[in-house]
């Protein structure tokens, strides 16, 4: 009989963490058990220990689990768990933007998604969260069962390469946006890593209930993300001008401005557009006739948009109303100032 003299000595956390990490690696328990002077049943119950504190720091809040949360159905489990709809419109090769790198052109060959079958991977994604979410609040850590273990993980592992999916969908447009910032003040693949992040960070907080495109919602948010890193970029290579250098300095600070100015326009236009969806088509007419948002046409009175629409100055002036009130309300919904 094997004799572990050690084995009633805790071992300390990141012990415990090397022996997971090399079971992860392939390591058998026996071996484990040898180098540590354990047992066999005590290092498998580290392995499960570790593992279950692993998992209950995976980030699993799920969009829309209160809706998830009425689903009985298996019908409806497997629809949502399926794979996403097929496109019945012909498949285009994309045209690459001239000077593009061999290895950047991967991304333009992952197709772009339709609304339905981006509204399915999103669905899906947030459910497989939601699914994981519920099985680890019945998790016992004293005693954590390895089936319910790797159900969670396999259950995380395929809402993470759903994720992957849709970020693979929509890397090229956070080229497509890099491309208007780049310039003296950014390195143009600095701007797609950090776009890139936004782009990550945009798909975990995306509501896709609302009913909008993700491409609008990434696009404010990559924007938004550009508009404060770039000043801030101009402000840290100024702070290291040589005395050499210093008459540059005005020249490169005047174009903070242009930067500041174009990034927040673009930013208050995709703001006006994702919110004038709120609007039904009666709504939106008005709205953009009366303030003019229509690129390039003046701001029109009650009288002349009614007349256009062949109704009353007063009626127009009642939808506006009501088209104001739920635009105030989505601008609150949406954490627009």
């Amino acid at each position: 009989m094997v004799n572990f003299p050690l084995a009633d000595q805790p071992l300390p956390t990141e012990t415990r963490r090397q022996i997971f990490q090399q079971y992860r690696r392939g390591d058998s328990a026996e071996d484990l058990a040898q180098r540590f002077c354990r047992s066999g049943p005590h290092i498998a119950r580290i392995i499960r220990e570790v593992r279950a504190a692993r998992i209950m720091e995976l980030p699993l809040d799920a969009m829309g689990s209160t809706q998830f949360a009425r689903i009985r159905s298996e019908k409806k489990d497997r629809e949502l768990l399926g794979p996403p709809p097929g496109s019945d419109l012909p498949a285009k090769k994309p045209r690459l933007p001239s000077g593009m790198p061999a290895y950047m052109a991967n991304l333009y060959e992952v197709p772009l998604l339709t609304r339905e079958q981006e509204a399915h991977l999103f669905r899906k994604m947030n459910y497989l969260k939601h699914k994981a979410r519920r099985l680890r609040d019945t998790l016992d850590m004293k005693q954590p069962k390895r089936c319910l273990l790797e159900q969670i993980e396999a259950l995380y592992d395929e809402s993470v390469a759903t994720k992957n999916q849709i970020i693979s969908a929509n890397l090229r447009l956070v080229v497509s946006i890099a491309k208007r910032y780049v310039g003296p003040a950014a390195d143009f693949f600095e701007l797609v890593s950090d776009g890139n992040l936004s782009l990550i960070r945009a798909v975990e907080k995306f509501d896709v209930s609302r009913g909008n495109r993700f491409s609008t919602y990434a696009t404010w948010a990559i924007m938004k993300n550009f508009a404060r890193s770039i000043p801030a970029v101009l402000r840290q290579r100024d702070r290291f001008c040589t005395s050499h250098s210093e008459a540059f300095s005005t020249t490169e600070d005047a174009r903070t401005d242009p930067y500041q100015q174009e990034s927040a326009q673009i930013q208050r236009e995709s703001h006006v557009e994702g919110i004038l969806k709120r609007l039904d088509k009666r709504e939106r007419q008005i709205v953009t006739g009366r303030f003019g948002l229509t690129r390039g046409q003046e701001p029109l009175t009650l009288k002349q948009v009614g007349a256009a629409m062949g109704v009353t100055k007063e009626r127009v002036r009642q939808i506006q109303c009501r088209a104001m009130s739920k635009l105030r309300m989505a601008a609150e919904e949406d954490h627009i100032e």
